[in-house]
C-alpha cells in the first residue's frame, strides 16, 4: 500500500530530526569531552615519569559503547631516547558520565589493544625514576586503572611474551595496588599473575611496600606464592623480603624465600634466591637480568662450541629438582664466593707429554 505524501513528509521529518539530533549530541560531545584537555592530562603524566607522549593523528571523541577520546598511534619515549618504550596502535581514554556532562576532568580507565612494550626501553624508564641525588624517589601515580589487550613484550628483536593482557587499578599511596596478567611465553605455555601492595608514604630515602602478595602460575601444574614487605629507593634499587612456596607437582613442592638489599655493596637488581625440597637445597645470589642475557647466550651458542660461564653465585645440591619444565637429577654446583679456597687455589691439569 502506497503512502501517502503526508506520511511520507512525517518519515523524513523523523529521519531528520533523528539525525539532527545525532550530530547535535556529537557536537556536544566533542565540546564537552574535549580530547585535547585528556591527551594533555597523559602528556602531564608521563612527563612525571621522565617520558614524553606522542600521538600520529588528533584524539577524537567517542560516546559509545561508554564516554571517552580515541587515541590513534601513541608512543611513549624515555625522555633523550629515540626508541619508543610503549608503541599503541589503537587505545582509548574511558571517563565518567558526569564529565561528559560538565563535570571536572576525570579519566576511569585507559585501555590499550595490541600494545609492544620494549624491556629495553623499559629498563631506562625506571632508571629515570631514580633521583640520584639523595632524595627519595618518586612513585608514578595512576588516577584510574589501565586495561591492556593481546600486547606483546619485547627486548630488541625478540619477543618474550605474547597475547599480553593486563588490568591494573589506581597506583596511589595508601591504596591497595593490584596487577592482574595473563601471556603466553615464547614455547606456547599460559602463564598468569596476580601481583599487589600497598604503597606508603616514603620513609628515608624509600617508598615502602607493604603487605605484598603475588601468585604466579606458568602452564597446567607450576605455581608460585609469595608475601611479604619491601622498600624501594628509586630505579632497579629495591630492599624486599618476600617468602611461601613453589608448587610444581603433588610430590614436589618447595619453601621459596627471596631477598633484595639496597646496601652500597649490593649491585641494584641482585637477589638472593633459597629454595627448599625434600631431596633439594638452592642458595643462590642472581641478577635475573644477566642471568635471561645467559640463557639466551647459550640457547645461541652452537653445541660444539664453549660455554659461557654462569652469573651465579652460590650452592645448589639436587638429588632431584623438578622445576616444572626442567628436571634436574644428581647435581652439586658451587659458583662465586661458594667456592671452596682450596679449591680455588687448585693447581691446573697438567697439559701432554710426549
Amino acid at each position: 500500500m502506497a503512502l501517502s505524501r503526508r506520511a511520507r513528509m512525517t518519515i523524513w521529518a523523523v529521519a531528520g530530526g533523528f539525525l539532527l539530533l545525532v550530530l547535535v549530541v556529537l557536537v556536544f560531545a566533542f565540546v564537552m569531552l574535549r580530547p585535547a584537555r585528556f591527551t594533555e592530562t597523559l602528556r602531564s603524566a608521563a612527563r612525571d615519569a621522565g617520558l614524553e607522549l606522542t600521538l600520529t593523528a588528533p584524539a577524537h571523541p567517542t560516546l559509545w559503547p561508554r564516554p571517552g577520546v580515541k587515541l590513534e598511534g601513541l608512543q611513549i619515549f624515555v625522555q633523550g631516547q629515540s626508541a619508543p618504550v610503549l608503541i599503541v596502535s589503537q587505545g582509548a581514554i574511558v571517563v565518567p558520565w558526569r564529565t561528559l556532562l560538565g563535570g571536572p576532568t576525570a579519566i576511569r580507565a585507559l585501555q590499550l589493544d595490541t600494545p609492544r612494550l620494549d624491556l629495553v626501553q623499559l629498563r631506562n624508564a625506571i632508571a629515570k625514576l631514580s633521583s640520584g641525588t639523595g632524595k627519595a624517589p618518586h612513585l608514578p601515580r595512576i588516577d584510574t586503572g589501565i586495561n591492556i589487550k593481546n600486547g606483546t613484550l619485547v627486548e630488541g628483536n625478540t619477543v618474550l611474551l605474547s597475547s599480553v593482557n593486563v588490568q591494573t587499578g589506581p597506583l596511589l599511596q595508601g591504596h591497595r595496588f593490584t596487577l592482574i596478567l595473563s601471556a603466553r611465553n615464547h614455547a606456547g605455555q599460559l602463564m598468569g599473575l596476580r601481583f599487589g601492595f600497598k604503597p606508603m608514604a616514603a620513609t628515608g630515602h624509600g617508598i615502602d611496600l607493604k603487605n605484598i602478595t603475588l601468585n604466579a602460575r606458568s602452564g597446567k601444574n607450576v605455581r608460585i606464592e609469595l608475601g611479604g614487605n619491601a622498600v624501594w629507593s628509586g630505579g632497579a634499587r629495591i630492599a624486599l623480603s618476600l617468602s611461601g612456596a613453589m608448587h610444581v607437582t603433588p610430590d614436589h613442592s618447595y619453601r621459596l624465600k627471596l631477598d633484595a638489599s639496597t646496601a652500597n655493596n649490593s649491585p641494584p637488581g641482585q637477589l638472593h634466591l633459597v629454595l627448599e625440597g625434600p631431596s633439594s637445597h638452592v642458595d643462590m645470589h642472581l641478577s635475573p637480568q644477566a642471568l635471561a642475557s645467559w640463557w639466551r647466550q647459550v640457547s645461541a651458542s652452537n653445541a660444539s662450541g664453549s660455554l659461557p660461564e654462569p652469573p651465579l653465585n652460590g650452592s645448589i645440591d639436587a638429588a632431584e629438582l623438578d622445576l616444572g619444565g626442567v628436571r634436574i637429577k644428581g647435581l652439586k654446583l658451587r659458583a662465586g664466593a661458594a667456592v671452596p679456597a682450596a679449591s680455588a687455589s687448585a693447581s691446573k691439569p697438567a697439559g701432554k707429554t710426549k
